[in-house]
Order: C-alpha cells, then structure tokens, then sequence
C-alpha cells in the first residue's frame, strides 16, 4: 500500500488506512505500507506501534508555495517508488495524491508483474479548475491541469482496477471512456463502534479547552486547505457574534493554517475558538464536542473530492450542515437522510441562516443528530465497505493468477 499520510502523523484519511490494514490483515493478508513523512517527523512516539511493517520517506525539498509543492510530490513519489521496487508483493493499493503515486505505481505493478489497485480520494484535474491550487495565474493553472489529466489518462488505461468514493466519481470516469466493470464505488467508512454518541458530561475536550457545556457548539474539524473555504465559518461567526450562548470550534491543521490563523487573528472574536487536529484516537471526543457539525467546500469541489469526515460527523449524532454543492451525493445524502440543512457552497450569509434555523430550533437539531446517527450505520459502516475493499483485491490477484 502507497500513501500520501500516515499515523502517527495526523491527516484526515488516515483512519481508513488503519481500518483497511488491520481488516486486510485479518482477511489473511500481509500488508506493507510506504509513506511519506512531514518536515516536522522526529521519529515514532514511545509507546506507539504500527499495525503492519511501515516503511517512511523524508522529501529533501522543503518550505511552501506551489513550486516547491509541486517538486516535493516528485520527490516524495519518486522516493516511494524506489522503496516499493526494493520489495516483493502479490497486488499494490495506491492512492490518488500525490498526483505521480498512480503512474509510478502502473509502472511499478507492470515491473513486477502485479495488479494495481488505484484507490481515488479525489480527482486531481478537477480539483485544479475548481480550487486553482494556489495560484491565480491562468497559464500555470493550464500547464497543472494538463499534466494531472495526462498522468491521470495513464492511471486509468494501465492500473487493474479504480476504486472510487462517489458516484460522481465514477461516472466521470465512464465519461472518459474507462469501463464500468473496471470501477467500483466504496464509499469512505466510519467504524460507529468507534466513533458514536457521548455525553457532555463526559467529553474532556470541554475543559480543556475552556468550552462552556451549556452553550450551543457549531464546529468544524479537519484540513485547512484550498478545498476548503474555511474562511466562510469565521465571517459566520463574526455575524453571529451578537447571539448569546452560540459557540464556534474550528480544529484543523493543513496547507493553508498559517493564512487561517491571521485571518483569525485580524477577527479577534470572541465566539470562536481554534486548536490544531487532534490524534485519531481523541476521534470520539472531537465529533462529539459540537450540536452541529460542518462540512465546507469550495464551489465544484465535489467534482473532484468527497471529505470523509462527513461519516464521522454522522457517526457521532452531531446534526450536519453542509456548504457544498447542491448536486452532490453529499448534499443530497444530507437531505435525504434528515440529518441537517445543505446550503449552496461560499456563502456564509446561507450558513448564517442554516445555523440561526438550528439554534433557535434545538428539538429539530437534536432529530437531525439521531437521523444522522442512523445513516452512518446503514451506509457508512467499517465492516461493509472493508469487506466490500478486501473482496476487490481478492479478485485482482485471482485474475492474475488466471493469467
């Protein structure tokens, strides 16, 4: 398995690189993880053990800006090739970013004569329309979305078979031309028995963060990237400063924190609190904190991006408003399951709104919370969309066999 995260590092997908390994594990498999490592790695924790063998690469390129972004992913994919090559393996699991992991890993399954599963978390052609991924300047824009589609067109014809989050996903890829026996949806999981409903009085987090148990709690975890307009939850809280006992968390690291943590400062609210991403296992804590959990994207970031910590979300009886695309599955799972209100993405007057209905509602929040829970169990469960994964790369290695 070639991955962008891993523990004990903190990245939001990274629970469903834990859940598949140990769940692959006790289907019989061995597992072997590539990963990078951040700047910031020291080495493990104490006491910390990994569940399988993990084999970490430092890039030699670092600082920010979409350049030197750009030249880490190329020596942060080149380093995991190189370290994969070195190994002996039945089938690779490759993820969707950085955007030369499905390249190298087609060029790495044809070597070693294994299929290739490309595991899609996002669509990187249609992230660069949507989000511009950093840069204003059009040509650069062109130059970034041409070599994603051309590394993209080589993933899809050489990799043994796609396994997508979304629907949406998926019919992009029948659009292009890619058979539809060789895709699979597997919706992103939550383990519910993991993550579920918790009391207030017994969360931590509200001390130590100094949150008062009485008060409403409108809370956002997870990246600070391009994605996803973060900004949009502070102007909310800004205009809602007026309103007694209304709360805002937001807890999130990721490309864009140091822009986040100046825009708040410039703000000085006093509604609204920050902490940087806490450990996977404060998970149950964390989406438990909040009466209403949010989930923000950018305009057209579901064509190329479905965040996962809507499960979470769910799973932990928090109400949901999403800021997202109207025509997603995500908005359209929201408002089919009764689990909160979706409201158009960039808008933070609409999310003004959507969280006023709710806070001068509470009954209707507390529905939405026991609706969400419901759905996550029916739709997002860890031992259905595991089994469903390791049921793929059954076939996969016995269709090479048959080969």
């Amino acid at each position: 398995m070639i991955r962008p995260s891993y523990n004990p590092e903190m990245s939001a997908g990274n629970h469903l690189a834990q859940d598949l390994i140990v769940d692959l594990q006790a289907a019989g498999h061995s597992v072997v993880l590539v990963t990078p490592v951040s700047e910031k790695f020291t080495g493990l924790p104490e006491e910390y053990q990994d569940p399988c063998s993990v084999m970490r690469v430092k890039s030699k390129v670092s600082g920010q800006g979409v350049i030197k972004r750009i030249l880490r992913y190329i020596d942060t994919s080149l380093s995991m090739y190189k370290v994969a090559g070195r190994l002996d393996f039945d089938l690779i699991i490759s993820h969707s970013m950085p955007p030369l992991l499905g390249p190298f890993s087609c060029k790495l399954a044809k070597k070693k004569r294994t299929p290739h599963i490309y595991w899609e978390q996002d669509i990187v052609s249609n992230s660069i329309i949507s989000t511009g991924m950093g840069t204003s300047n059009k040509i650069k824009q062109k130059i970034m979305f041409h070599i994603a589609r051309m590394l993209e067109k080589y993933t899809e014809k050489h990799c043994t078979h796609i396994v997508t989050i979304s629907k949406k996903f998926k019919q992009t890829h029948t659009d292009r031309g890619i058979s539809d026996d060789k895709i699979t949806v597997v919706y992103n999981w939550i383990d519910t028995n993991v993550i579920f409903p918790q009391k207030r009085e017994k969360n931590p987090l509200f001390e130590e963060l100094g949150l008062d148990r009485n008060d409403f709690i409108v809370s956002y975890c997870g990246n600070l990237g391009i994605p996803q307009n973060v900004e949009i939850m502070i102007d909310a809280a800004e205009k809602l400063q007026s309103l007694r006992g209304l709360t805002f968390l937001l807890i999130g690291n990721g490309s864009r924190e140091n822009h986040i943590l100046k825009y708040l400062d410039e703000k000085k609210l006093r509604n609204l609190r920050y902490h940087p991403l806490y450990p996977l296992s404060r998970a149950r804590d964390v989406y438990t904190v909040g009466d209403i959990g949010l989930v923000i994207g950018k305009k057209r970031t579901s064509h190329n991006g479905f965040p996962s910590k809507m499960w979470s979300i769910l799973a932990a009886g928090q109400a949901m408003i999403s800021c997202f695309d109207a025509d997603s599955e995500l908005s359209e799972f929201v408002r089919e399951g009764g689990c909160g209100i979706a409201v158009e993405p960039d808008s933070s007057d609409k999310l003004v709104e959507a969280i006023q209905a709710l806070f001068h509602d509470q009954s209707r929040c507390r529905k939405c919370g026991e609706n969400a829970r419901k759905f996550a169990v029916e739709y997002a469960e860890r031992a259905k969309a595991t089994a469903q994964f390791v049921e793929i790369v059954k076939q996969a290695v016995a269709g090479i066999c048959l080969k």
